[in-house]
């Protein structure tokens, strides 16, 4: 299947402000109503996506350290894959933490439940930084990492 990219996508640092489509896009791919296990971390870039003046996904995440930003949760809607809506939402947040100062960003994924993620990583420049078996999950969870500044 090809990807069909798309222009018309805007990208926002308003989370909040669409926080309740967030929660119900977020229940929908993810099967929880959890978005983070906490939300006052500092700093936070809590992004949306939209097309076709709907949500389309969102992003969020938040400073490890001073040097490395994290991405901990994304998503997007089944109606708007394989529009290049996840890359843009990664580069995004690439740019606003690199803007921030940090140098580095990394997030977490479990290959066999969202092998998407593993792609679009390595597709992007993002290496393994670690890899260990979740026994929650029953899945390895890796730690992909990329150089952004």
């Amino acid at each position: 299947m090809q990807s069909q990219i798309t222009k018309d996508i805007t990208i926002d640092d308003d989370g909040l402000a669409h926080l309740e489509e967030v929660l119900k896009l977020n229940l929908l791919v993810f099967g929880e109503d959890r978005l983070i296990n906490r939300m006052d971390h500092q700093p936070i870039l809590f992004l949306t996506a939209h097309c076709e003046r709907q949500l389309a996904g969102f992003k969020i995440g938040y400073s490890l350290n001073r040097d490395i930003f994290y991405s901990a949760k994304g998503a997007t809607s089944p109606l708007f894959r394989r529009r290049g809506i996840a890359t843009r939402l990664l580069f995004a947040m690439m740019s606003k933490a690199a803007a921030m100062g940090f140098k580095e960003l990394q997030y977490d994924t479990f290959p066999v439940k969202y092998p998407g993620m593993v792609v679009l990583g390595f597709k992007n420049g993002f290496q393994i930084k670690r890899m260990i078996w979740n026994r929650e999950y029953g899945d390895y969870q890796i730690r992909l990492s990329r150089i952004i500044k």
